[in-house]
């Protein structure tokens, strides 16, 4: 068997795919959404910095940095650990098993809640391109929210090959069109103004620094897909380092560009009033230079965003699922493979099931859709940022422990500390900001951090019961079992 064909233990089939660079890549950047995160995102950050909005550009290129640090040693664990399982597997090996399950659970409800801003986000743009755009009748938000869980569900069900030529197409569609939003606004701001404006270095005692850099740092999230997926990628060796990089660097160069064109055509000075009242307006006003039917293509477009980045979280999510299944930490059928498309579908399956049960139960509050999108997301961006930083401790950990002479100091040692220092950062900012995160009252957003607290104490006591009273299951943790044989 080749690297990319072992056997799982629980199944006589496991895993399997074809995934290359591009296709990799490709599903990273889907996490965040190009087109919704350049409309919907970048452009509330320059309000949130105010005076000093001329600096959001640069707020890329540190979390850019700081993730480049980060999978300094990143990749070089990767090419040292074969086993799979993402940070899941590596914090177990730097950490423990105790912080390894902890860190798993946490994730997985990360990624579960972080994607629930699609299905209402859906809805409402649905909504409004069914309406505005071919005048036809109103949809209640609960049913598309629904159909957009069966599509994504339907999709993650099979083999990770079809996912990755959906998220493939749908992206050259979307960057194609970020690009094109890049160029107007280059080409428009240096007539406007006569000139190119330049972005400035934020200082970190405005207000709205880290805030902006925690949100910042959620348009990256996702990049750990390149290890989700070793067992369905082809050369996981070769193929996960050179997907990493370009992943991180990529998405870090193609948001500053973005941030950078806004800033170019509505000016240092008028940015952030420009952009305070509607961000995605202010984004559609650079489009309307070309035309209003390409502003309802785009409209139409983001609908297609926001359903490949709820698939892309939904396979990642899956796949820890599956990890925690095969290590029967929970029950072992989320750990099954399908027969003929090699996927871990009970795992996808039960992902869009808790997505489903979630959103009735939202339904009958009564709430407004735009509410849950922002709640949630906020909530798992939180959960995400603890998994990435004890990643980067467990990097750490796991060389001082583990000698490799044939790598250097600074990719095994200094680069990820320097990288979990700013990750601490970040993770402090967002405890800060947990209100601001999840846009909800001071008593919702305290209910919401007390939940986080409980999971992550509960689980770490879960492994500890695994510890003391079934020692058999608590040596799996961490995909202990998972074997790589080469023919």
């Amino acid at each position: 068997m080749t690297n990319n064909t072992q056997e799982n233990t629980l199944n006589k089939v496991r895993l399997q795919g074809n995934m290359g660079v591009g296709t990799l890549v490709m599903s990273v950047l889907a996490f965040s959404g190009p087109l919704l995160t350049t409309s919907g995102f970048i452009a509330i950050y320059f309000p949130i910095l105010g005076e000093d909005a001329s600096g959001v550009p640069m707020i890329y290129v540190y979390a850019t940095l700081i993730l480049v640090f980060f999978a300094t040693g990143f990749s070089k664990m990767g090419t040292v650990m074969d086993r799979p399982g993402g940070f899941y597997t590596y914090v177990t090996e730097g950490l423990g098993r105790n912080m390894g399950l902890t860190t798993a659970v946490m994730l997985v409800c990360g990624y579960m809640s972080i994607a629930l801003f699609a299905p209402p986000l859906i809805a409402l743009y649905t909504q409004n391109a069914i309406e505005n755009i071919f005048h036809g009748p109103h949809i209640g938000w609960y049913i598309i929210a629904i159909l957009s869980v069966l599509l994504t569900t339907s999709l993650a069900y099979r083999r990770i090959d079809l996912s990755a030529k959906v998220l493939l197409y749908v992206m050259i569609f979307e960057s194609l069109s970020v690009i094109i939003f890049d160029v107007i606004g280059f080409q428009q701001g240096i007539l406007i103004h006569g000139g190119l404006e330049m972005f400035t270095v934020p200082p970190v005692t405005n207000a709205g620094f880290g805030i902006v850099l925690l949100f910042a740092f959620g348009n990256f999230y996702g990049f750990e897909a390149t290890v989700i997926y070793r067992e369905e990628c082809k050369d996981p060796a070769k193929t996960i380092p050179r997907a990493t990089f370009t992943a991180v660097i990529g998405i870090g160069v193609f948001y500053l560009i973005a941030a950078w064109a806004f800033l170019a055509y509505y000016g240092a000075a008028d940015v952030a009033d420009a952009l305070s009242e509607n961000a995605e307006i202010g984004f559609m006003n650079v489009l309307d230079v070309l035309s209003k039917i390409f502003g309802d293509i785009i409209s139409i477009v983001v609908i297609t965003s926001c359903c490949a980045s709820m698939l892309s979280i939904q396979n990642v999510a899956s796949r820890y699922l599956f990890s925690l299944g095969s290590d029967k930490v929970l029950p072992t059928k989320l750990g099954k493979v399908h027969n003929r498309h090699h996927s871990p579908y009970v795992a996808a399956t039960t992902v869009g099931v808790i997505w489903v049960i979630v959103l009735t139960i939202f339904l009958i509050t009564g709430k407004d859709p735009s509410y849950l999108y922002q709640l949630f997301a906020g909530t798992g961006e939180f959960l995400i940022t603890v998994g990435i930083f004890l990643a980067s401790v467990a990097v750490v950990a796991y060389f001082i422990k583990n000698k490799h002479p044939e790598f250097t100091k600074w990719t095994t040692t200094i680069a990820p500390t320097i990288a979990a220092i700013g990750l601490a950062f970040v993770l402090l900012m967002a405890i800060l900001n947990f209100t601001a995160l999840t846009d909800a009252t001071v008593f919702v957003s305290a209910i919401f951090f007390g939940v986080i607290v409980l999971l992550g104490v509960g689980s770490f006591a879960y492994s500890k019961y695994l510890q003391k009273n079934k020692p058999e299951v608590y040596e799996l943790i961490g995909r202990q079992d998972f074997v790589d044989i080469d023919e």
